[in-house]
């Protein structure tokens, strides 16, 4: 199954993969920081935006879906949800993967015990909100990303214009996407990895803590890890140039 995307820029491919409840419209103002080098392609997920929605969306069926649509191979970065999609991808289609960046993204999103992650009661609050009233909560999940931040209030009219421009995801999209939030467990996809990975986190980031780093190495040694300061959960938006800056050098890494 196609998938809807748009590719643009010359050069080494970046696939880059949105989170929930979002599609590839919330990269918009950051792509024209990468396409000067790279060739830059952003896909909707599976019932997300112009993406026709799975019969049977799950994590495997997602990954599959992306892999179908993008090209091969290519540089990932995968923002939070996003980052587990790549993470599968990178099990299951290796060649096809030659990097990958885990942009506010973990491959186990609950906290546990030794675990820095969301608490599950919190995670359940967050989800409630978007699927009882999907527009007002994503406004209020910006408008709190972007609070503080310099020129917010162009900020998040911009980014709200680029979401409004396409459907709002499908309810059962919705569901199973927050059923991998809830209980995917890619810990031991990430450890085996061989391709290069990085983790760009956000200080101010409360879905994801930004002293997942740490573990991450710990988890996998070899893996980059920086944070970034001041960013909330969405540094592609708030701090472009310096995410965009970390991408490069990471990809360009001999």
């Amino acid at each position: 199954m196609g998938l809807f995307a748009e590719t643009s820029g010359c050069g080494p491919d970046v696939v880059l993969i949105h989170g929930w409840g979002m599609h590839g419209g919330i990269w918009s103002g950051f792509v024209p920081q990468l396409t000067d080098r790279y060739r830059v392609t952003r896909i909707d997920l599976p019932g997300h935006g112009h993406s026709p929605m799975l019969a049977d969306w799950s994590l495997e069926t997602a990954a599959a879906a992306v892999l179908e649509s993008v090209p091969q191979p290519a540089h990932w970065v995968g923002w939070s949800l996003g980052a587990m999609v790549a993470l599968e991808a990178a099990r299951t289609a290796p060649e096809a993967v030659a990097s990958l960046t885990l942009l506010c993204g973990t491959p186990r999103f609950v906290a546990e015990p030794g675990w820095p992650g969301m608490e599950a009661a919190t995670l359940a609050r967050f989800a409630d909100g978007f699927l009882a009233d999907y527009q007002d909560a994503c406004r209020r999940f910006l408008a709190l990303q972007v609070w503080g931040m310099p020129g917010e209030r162009e900020l998040l009219r911009e980014v709200r214009s680029q979401l409004a421009g396409r459907p709002q995801p499908e309810r059962t999209a919705l569901l199973a996407g927050l059923d991998v939030l809830r209980h995917a467990d890619l810990r031991p996809v990430l450890r085996e990895l061989r391709q290069p990975v990085q983790a760009l986190l956000g200080r101010r980031d409360k879905l994801v803590p930004a002293g997942l780093g740490a573990v991450l190495a710990e988890l996998k040694p070899g893996l980059t890890s920086h944070r970034i300061d001041n960013a909330p959960h969405v540094p592609f938006l708030t701090h472009g140039d310096q995410t965009a800056r970390l991408i490069d050098e990471f990809i360009s890494l001999p």
